[in-house]
């Protein structure tokens, strides 16, 4: 049997959580600067805008409703 495909190995670290595994790419949720933290002193926010994407109906759909999603 060969050895699957593990980048790292699998285990239990000395504080007790999983280590190891397959590292995940994480997609970006498309961060612009929020406009209240433009003028802050203590940092700056991000809020997620999310992706646009199109979407298809079931059966039969409305020529009114929107074809597109936003996901978060």
């Amino acid at each position: 049997m060969k050895d699957p495909k593990i980048t790292k190995a699998v285990g239990i670290n000395k504080d007790g959580y999983c280590s190891g595994g397959v590292d995940i790419e994480i997609p970006s949720q498309n961060l612009h600067l929020d406009p209240r933290s433009k003028t802050s002193i203590r940092g700056r926010s991000y809020i997620a805008q999310g992706d646009n994407v199109e979407v298809r109906g079931t059966k039969r759909m409305l020529a009114s409703k929107s074809k597109k999603a936003t996901w978060y």
